[in-house]
Parts: C-alpha cells; sequence; structure tokens
C-alpha cells in the first residue's frame, strides 16, 4: 500500500470532520493574522516588484524582507548559510517538529519578475506569519523557518544552501510558484543541467584569407544544427536549451575566433538526464572537431527533479478546497489536479528548479497558483501581471493554504510521520 493510500485510508479511518474541525480552531485566527498584515505585505510585494535583481545581488530584497520580518517577531539572521542574500527567519515554542517554507525574490535579467518571485516572496512570509501566530497564541507546539532563497534563476541558491545546512533540521520544505493555474504540487519536475561551451578558432581576413581562419561560430552552429536534428529521437520529456552569451567578431569580414554559448539538458528522471548530457558532450566535441576548433564545457547548474510529496500535496489540495471552495470564490475556479485518488504519473512540469534537490533531502511540494492573463512565465507580459493587486489576492490564498498545510506538520504527528514514509519510498525508488 502507497503512503497516499494509507494516508486517504486514515483520513476516512479517523473521519475528515474531526480533522477538519481541529484545523478549524487555527484557520480563524492564522487568516486574521495573514489578514492584519496584508496592507505591509502589499507594499513588501510592491517594493521586490519595483526593484528587480538578479541571481545573487538581490540585496534590496534580502533587506526590506528581513526588517520586515524583524519588525514581527522573528529571530532574523541574515546572510545566513554562507550567502550574502539569503536569511533565516525562526519562531518557535517549545519542542516539537519544525515546518519550513521558502521565499524566493530573483528576477530575470533585462525583463524583472517575469517569473513572479516577488509573490513567492510574500506568499512565504504570509504562510510563515500564519504558523507563527498558531504558535505563539494558540498553544501549537514547533518551530516555523522561513528562508530566503536567493538565485533560483540559475544560480541554484537553495543547493548552496542545501550544502551549508540549511534544511539539515526541518520535517518539510513548502512553497508556492505564480503561473497560470493552481496546482497542490507541480508534479516531478524536470532534472536540468547547464554549461558554458566555449568554441575557440583563429581570426582572419573573411575576403582576404578565409583559408587562415578557423571559425568558432561555424562550431556553434554546427552543434546548434546537429542537436536540432537530435531532437527528433529526443523522449517526450526531453529537453535541450542553447543561447550564446558572447563572441568576436562584430563585422561579416571577420572570421569570429571566439564563441561563448549556455547549453542546457533536462530530462524527468536523473538517470535520463545523464543520457542527454552524454550526447551534448558528443554533439559539441564532433562539432568542434568538424570545424577544426577547440571546444571547453564547463558545467555550472545542477537542479535534480523534484520528487513530490503527496500526502502533503494531498493535504494543501483539501485545506485549499475547504478554505477556499471554488464554487464560492470565483479567485480559485480551476484548480487543476483530481486529488486524492491520482497517484504521481511519469511525466508532469517541464519547467525545473532548486527545490527539487531539496525535495531529495526532506518531504516537499511546489504548489501553483494563477494570476490571471494568457503571458507565460518568462515574458514581460507576465512581469505585468506579477505586479497587480489579483496576482497579490491570489499569492495570499496560497500563502494562508501553505500555512494550514504546516501546521497540519507540526500538529498531527500520524501526518508528519507518514509524509517521511512516503519520502523514503519516492526517493529510495530514484535511486
Amino acid at each position: 500500500m502507497t503512503a497516499l493510500l494509507k494516508y486517504s485510508w486514515l483520513c476516512l479511518a479517523s473521519g475528515m470532520l474531526v480533522q477538519a474541525n481541529c484545523q478549524d480552531s487555527f484557520a480563524r485566527p492564522v487568516f486574521a493574522a495573514i489578514d492584519k498584515n496584508d496592507d505591509g505585505l502589499r507594499a513588501l510585494n510592491r517594493e521586490i516588484w519595483e526593484n528587480p535583481e538578479t541571481a545573487f545581488q538581490e540585496f534590496h530584497a534580502h533587506k526590506v524582507l528581513t526588517d520586515y520580518l524583524e519588525e514581527q517577531g522573528f529571530n532574523v539572521t541574515r546572510n545566513a548559510h554562507g550567502l550574502e542574500t539569503s536569511f533565516r527567519a525562526e519562531y518557535s515554542n517549545g519542542g516539537g517538529r519544525t515546518v519550513s517554507f521558502n521565499s524566493e525574490y530573483d528576477a530575470l535579467p533585462g525583463i524583472g519578475h517575469a517569473c513572479g518571485h516577488n509573490l513567492i516572496a510574500v506568499a512565504g512570509v504570509g504562510a510563515a506569519i500564519g504558523v507563527k501566530e498558531a504558535l505563539e497564541n494558540h498553544n501549537l507546539k514547533g518551530r516555523v523557518v522561513l528562508l530566503g532563497t536567493p538565485a533560483e534563476e540559475g544560480g541554484g541558491g537553495k543547493i548552496k544552501m542545501l550544502e551549508a545546512g540549511a534544511y539539515d533540521d526541518v520535517d518539510c520544505s513548502l512553497m508556492t510558484h505564480p503561473g497560470n493555474s493552481w496546482y497542490s504540487n507541480y508534479a516531478p519536475s524536470l532534472a536540468s543541467w547547464r554549461a558554458n561551451v566555449t568554441w575557440t578558432g583563429y581570426g582572419a581576413h573573411a575576403a582576404l584569407s578565409p583559408w587562415q581562419g578557423r571559425n568558432a561560430l561555424d562550431g556553434f552552429v554546427s552543434a546548434y544544427t546537429m542537436t536540432a536534428l537530435y531532437r527528433q529521437q529526443m523522449r517526450p520529456d526531453e529537453r535541450i536549451h542553447h543561447v550564446i552569451v558572447d563572441g568576436s567578431g562584430m563585422i561579416p569580414n571577420q572570421i569570429p575566433d571566439y564563441i561563448r554559448a549556455v547549453w542546457g539538458a533536462r530530462a524527468s528522471t536523473l538517470e535520463s538526464r545523464s543520457r542527454l548530457v552524454d550526447q551534448v558532450y558528443d554533439i559539441v566535441e564532433a562539432s568542434a572537431k568538424a570545424t577544426n576548433t577547440s571546444v571547453d564545457l564547463v558545467p555550472f547548474q545542477d537542479y535534480w527533479n523534484l520528487v513530490p510529496n503527496q500526502a502533503l500535496s494531498y493535504q494543501y489540495y483539501h485545506n485549499h478546497m475547504t478554505y477556499f471552495d471554488p464554487t464560492k470564490n470565483n479567485a480559485t475556479a480551476g484548480f487543476q489536479n483530481d486529488h486524492p485518488d491520482k497517484e504521481i504519473e511519469s511525466g508532469g512540469a517541464a519547467a525545473s528548479s532548486d527545490q527539487g534537490n531539496v525535495s531529495w533531502k526532506v518531504p516537499a511540494i511546489q504548489t501553483g497558483f494563477p494570476i490571471g492573463g494568457s503571458a507565460p512565465n518568462h515574458n514581460s507580459g507576465f512581469t505585468e501581471l506579477a505586479g497587480t493587486d489579483f496576482a497579490h489576492r491570489q499569492a495570499m490564498i496560497s500563502g494562508k493554504t501553505l500555512a494550514m498545510t504546516g501546521i497540519e506538520v507540526l500538529r498531527n504527528e500520524t501526518f508528519a510521520k507518514l509524509i517521511w514514509e512516503e519520502w523514503r519510498e519516492l526517493v529510495g525508488s530514484q535511486q
């Protein structure tokens, strides 16, 4: 029997009404605490959105977030876990378990918060405020930790924080992400790998003596073309991306002697990603040989696939449908995922996140919420959507739902044991 089926059975055996009544005693004050701080959270959201900062440069966001959390009574550690723009905010009441939330706040180069990390930041803060209310004033035992996780967009901030022990003492890691639909988890995300690939040739005059040159751009174009041809044989869950980021030869009669590109590969498991990366190596080496150039490939990103915890996912879904029924609240209509009976499928989100690495350390989910419109993530239109009042309200709904999910981990020992049992099943099956 899978952990999810065990959880479904336990819910039925104990009576969901009893569980709902237990949670209701927390829901009203938790939601009230978040609502009480909505003006401050809205201002915080706007401040981060209006001042986008890229990976590891989030100094302003770091300051305004940590200042706000200190004002809220959290014990705040700035520059935590070896990173200048990370932080750790904690509040505890006695012993017990620890629930962790993530706040991201880095932006994309050139297009600002086109992935809505300003919303992730305040959703995490709101969730932490909600759990703190239950710990401080309603006799709940345990600890809440909010981790400020910089540089999700390519920098792997959570990976560095994992290595520094940020997640060593937590019982789960919960976060949410804006998009176009409601999700109780993002399903298994793709494992992602990136590398700097540099072709070096020999410059020459393209008209007078082209035979003296070795064209670095030809090296890139050869690799680009071979990748395009290889895509026909790639599996549906596999992706390869590439872009030129630097190079020489600004005039057409100069043979370029230097091209640097970023190459990315994604797949649903670490094993399948490894096969895909081997193919990338073969392609770039063949391109250099064919064009008489040299090539240097240096990996710099290693995002693992997210292993979503179904029990946590189900609890999030149950909380959302209990407190934000889409038949009564148009803002939450269209929740996607036919829980509780649907098992995790082999497919999933085609995006990648360093939250995937966290999910191999502790039980974790990354839920999703819609912010209106039709613009996709990483589009300038999404940047505009991420700054709207509607998007803020959606982030607060998701933050409240995360808070109630975290409270269930703290108050319910059976559930807390179950999420770890499932984690061992899922992670063990992929090792």
